[in-house]
């Protein structure tokens, strides 16, 4: 008896000594559910915010075999369900796009410099739409390129505007452009239909032409992502806030979360302008405001999770803090990447179960890394 009785006594004590799960906090706010996010993540039953990366294999533009297939450069890529990688070039007189198998083998290379049907004269995008085809973009024209996953052309779609653009699953898309006027430009984000009609904008921000007005160096930028059936917009003009929409372009939820405002460093900003001849004309016309913006990039997951990079230095030289979301907008954890280059973050994709990220060497040269990706 007295055995059974220490017995249930140690079991009574098992929920005090295991973790202590809580309670994500919410609002409604104008019928719109918003998320509270704090500083500490939240300890959530069954979700891991607790990323490990295992290094598989890169793709190193640096490599004598990729000089002889002519990738000298990286500008942008996108993996496919069979984990094909498909890279793009931003410049080439020869072949823009480049096809890799799920272990970084070198296929095939295809999409031609020049200005006849599926031809290209800068490679700025490569994107992988719905129907498993690959999608290019001249950031610079107002028409995209498709080619099956073999590199054979199929066709050109033309647009009345220069667009951004990325394809939805319910087959619109999501598109950004920029007006211009002599003191200010302004950034759109929207959905249109499949013919680029019915344009429905979502978001805009406005800020000082940077020629004819004093302007800001680290100006707070809109940043986006995409998932299945989701879409993803911050702007920074509401501090650290998330907004979701569907596919339709109907706002879901807010994602708030408190931050930590990081300070632009001295360093930085002598090395900013150390860029400059001492007289140059417009270098009067830029200066740097106390803090950085909240964020400056997003990326999202197979299972909706949202991973939106800080300017918080990362564990390692050169990289920087996530902070890491479930699918129901709880911040649940960081990481650390470094997929920034000299002025902007290079593209990260995760897609089954591995991270795919470009990264800048030391000697200048890019490479893509893939790892593994584990939940602990």
């Amino acid at each position: 008896m007295k055995k059974l009785f220490y017995l249930v006594l140690i079991l009574s004590l098992f929920p005090c000594c295991g973790p202590q799960y809580e309670k994500v906090d919410k609002i409604m706010e104008d019928g719109v559910e918003v998320v509270l996010n704090h500083i500490e993540p939240y300890k959530i039953r069954g979700e891991s915010g607790n990323l490990l990366l295992e290094r598989e294999f890169s793709i190193d533009t640096e490599n004598e075999d990729m000089l002889k297939i002519g990738l000298t450069d990286i500008e942008t890529f996108d993996v496919d369900q069979d984990g094909n990688i498909f890279v793009i070039r931003w410049r080439s007189t020869e072949n823009y796009l480049f096809k890799f198998d799920s272990k970084g083998n070198f296929i095939k290379s295809f999409m031609r410099f020049g200005q006849g049907p599926g031809e290209i004269e800068w490679g700025g995008t490569v994107l992988l739409n719905p129907q498993g085809e690959v999608m290019a973009k001249d950031p610079s024209k107002r028409k995209f390129l498709v080619y099956d996953r073999d590199g054979n052309f199929l066709r050109e779609t033309h647009m009345e505007k220069i667009y951004s653009l990325i394809p939805l699953e319910n087959g619109k898309y999501f598109i950004s452009w920029q007006d211009e006027a002599p003191e200010f430009l302004k950034n759109h984000l929207a959905i249109c239909s499949s013919e680029f009609e019915d344009i429905k904008e979502l978001d805009t921000l406005q800020f000082p032409h940077p020629v004819n007005r004093r302007s800001v160096v680290n100006r707070d930028r809109m940043i986006d992502g995409i998932s299945k059936d989701r879409i993803y917009i911050g702007n920074p003009e509401r501090s650290y806030e998330i907004r979701v929409y569907d596919l339709d372009g109907n706002l879901l939820q807010k994602i708030r979360k408190e931050y930590e405002p990081v300070e632009v460093s001295e360093e930085f900003k002598k090395a900013y302008f150390e860029r400059f001849p001492k007289n140059f004309p417009a270098r009067d016309y830029y200066y740097f405001t106390k803090n950085w913006p909240p964020y400056r990039y997003l990326f999202t997951d197979d299972g909706g999770r949202l991973f939106i990079m800080t300017y918080e230095e990362g564990v390692n030289p050169g990289e920087y803090m996530y902070d890491i979301f479930n699918s129901d907008g709880a911040f649940i954890g960081r990481t650390s990447l470094g997929n920034v280059g000299r002025s902007f973050p290079f593209t990260v994709r995760a897609k089954n179960d591995r991270l795919y990220c470009v990264k800048e060497k030391e000697s200048g040269y890019k490479e893509l890394v893939v790892y593994k990706i584990r939940w602990e």
